[in-house]
């Protein structure tokens, strides 16, 4: 080309190269000396470029190979405020916690309690309140993803007890043990539906299952229990097709409330903690949560 001088052209052949590495994903080809170029301008002379490097599998949606941009919407995006006296649910889609009882994958510093100043109800079976958080408290987490509400509980206890060996009639609320009540649907409606849930742990890894009675323990759920004895670590995934209702997404509510048994007579559980116990008024005689939905408190699920 008239007036194009030798490094002119050089540039335009480097222009090239970058425009067929661009659409020539999986080609082999060589560049040689341009003819007019000292060997110092020369584009690596007889030397062959490999693009196996960028073939197709290796390119992800958004990349320049396919031209369609990956625009699906993060599903922990854009959770609405926390409704209010609403505990909020991590979202952890795709870095799901470990079931393992090793709470170390959970953020404990931001775990909320459970104890006696901040429990609805701090009594007993003879009326004697939990006497200090030594005795009896715990802190707690919830997270959650597509599949699976998590729950981590890590209990502080200064005697361990669990007289009571699961049975359809004894109840393992009388040893050392955390209650976790789900009402998938949030529709605080009194008597337990298919989508309520009263998930009973004992301290010593039985679990246990009641709508108002034993029932068998539903199936899809995993749990682990950790720590040193007398105080203790749950962790609890349970999976969205227990709880029913519309799809896991960001906004969504559950009814929810915690219940901490504590056994320290070794005959029956003579104190316990309830984080919400807010049924309305003219509830009946029972307004605890083992009693009646609308007497859970309630998690949102939240972003990241």
């Amino acid at each position: 080309t008239p007036g194009v001088g030798p490094r002119d052209t050089l540039g335009v052949v480097q222009r090239c190269a970058v425009a067929m590495l661009l659409v020539c994903a999986g080609c082999r080809f060589s560049v040689h000396a341009v003819e007019g170029i000292g060997a110092s301008d020369d584009l690596a002379t007889t030397d062959s470029i490999d693009l196996a490097i960028v073939d197709p599998p290796d390119l992800g949606p958004g990349d320049l190979a396919t031209g369609s941009p990956d625009l699906t919407p993060d599903p922990c995006g854009s959770p609405p405020p926390l409704a209010a006296g609403s505990v909020a649910a991590q979202c952890v889609i795709g870095s799901p916690p470990t079931i393992d009882g090793n709470l170390a994958d959970w953020p404990l510093g931001q775990f909320a309690t459970l104890s006696k100043s901040t429990a609805a109800q701090n009594s007993g079976t003879w009326g004697t309140a939990v006497p200090d958080d030594a005795n009896a408290s715990a802190r707690f987490f919830v997270r959650w993803d597509l599949a699976y509400l998590y729950v981590a509980v890590a209990v502080t206890d200064d005697v361990r007890n669990t007289p009571v060996t699961g049975s359809s009639t004894a109840a393992l609320t009388d040893n050392d043990a955390v209650e976790i009540f789900v009402d998938g649907q949030h529709d605080r409606g009194g008597a337990y539906g298919a989508d309520d849930w009263q998930l009973i742990y004992s301290a010593d890894t039985q679990r246990q299952a009641a709508q108002s009675s034993i029932v068998t323990f539903p199936s899809g759920t995993h749990e682990a229990w950790g720590g040193t004895s007398p105080a203790w670590t749950l962790e609890a995934a349970i999976p969205w097709s227990l709880l029913g209702g519309s799809a896991a997404s960001a906004g969504r509510i559950v009814g929810f409330d915690l219940k901490l048994d504590d056994n320290d007579a070794g005959t029956m559980r003579d104190r316990d903690l309830i984080l919400y116990y807010d049924a309305p008024n003219g509830g009946g005689s029972c307004q605890a949560p083992y009693c009646r939905t609308d007497a859970f408190g309630a998690v949102q699920l939240q972003g990241r």
